[in-house]
């Protein structure tokens, strides 16, 4: 049987942050999304990861239903924030999970702040990037202008409907632009913090066994590949065939990736 999933918040000195989760027993695993999207990226594979362990989606401070920061926030205090709120569940160990930008948040909190409690760390699409990529990223997620008619409206979908593939359909493009449309104002601050961050630095202190997990066609596959030439104890599984957003369209094939991986299959 499925496990059923479940909100809640958890309070910071910083603010609350909105979390989904499943799962009863077993170990921890904490999740983090891909900008701009929430925790909801999660939804669909909490399921099935919860049968095997308590599996947490947390929302980025800012985006889904967590607060907003009065001002955009560095990756350490990203990071701190995060493990204050991780902190709520205990001082046991546990498994660490990432999304595109939430693949930066896992890779700071498990090579600093919470790098001796980190049992395995997943990683699907790392922002391992020079200098012009991280310019043509930012060319791609840059805030259009707003207009009476709409029409940046039009732009973000179609934008959207050419990143995410033919797997994505009309209802898969509505959830992820009102994702962003719901944090319009502030949808880019996280990608600020991820470009700034010393993802090369940090992945050669990575000390337990990290998985990356990419689709073939993921935006960010090369990136990955190369990442995981910098881990020592690492490994690499490229989907074929298959797109980002591994947990939103493929969660089965998701959460037995991570469960194998993990030993808890």
């Amino acid at each position: 049987m499925l496990a059923t999933v479940r909100r809640g918040y958890l309070t910071t000195n910083s603010g609350q942050i909105h979390y989904y989760h499943a799962g009863d027993s077993g170990p921890l695993l904490f999740l983090f999304h891909e900008t701009a999207l929430s925790a909801s990226e999660f939804e669909r594979t909490l399921p099935f990861l919860g049968t095997r362990c308590r599996a947490i989606a947390l929302d980025t401070p800012g985006y889904g239903m967590s607060d907003a920061p009065h001002q955009p926030l560095s990756m350490a205090a990203l990071s701190a924030q995060f493990t204050e709120a991780i902190n709520n569940f205990g001082n046991e160990p546990f498994i660490l999970a990432g999304a595109h930008t939430g693949s930066s948040f896992a890779l700071e909190l498990a090579t600093r702040q919470l790098a001796a409690r980190t049992t395995h760390v997943i990683i699907s699409g790392l922002a391992l990037l020079s200098a012009a990529e991280v310019e043509s990223f930012r060319k791609i997620i840059s805030q259009p202008e707003l207009d009476a008619d709409g029409a940046f409206l039009v732009t973000e979908w179609r934008k959207r409907r050419e990143r995410w593939g033919p797997d994505a359909t009309p209802a898969d493009l509505l959830w992820g632009t009102v994702e962003q449309l719901r944090v319009f104002e502030r949808f880019h601050w996280a990608f600020e913090a991820v470009f700034a961050h010393d993802a090369e630095t940090a992945l050669r202190r990575i000390n337990c066994p990290t998985l990356f997990l990419v689709g073939e066609h993921d935006s960010l596959a090369s990136s990955d590949r190369k990442a995981a030439r910098l881990v020592r104890d690492s490994r690499l599984e490229e989907l074929p065939g298959v797109h980002g957003r591994l947990p939103y369209f493929h969660p089965e094939l998701y959460a037995q990736q991570i469960l194998q991986f993990a030993g808890l299959a």
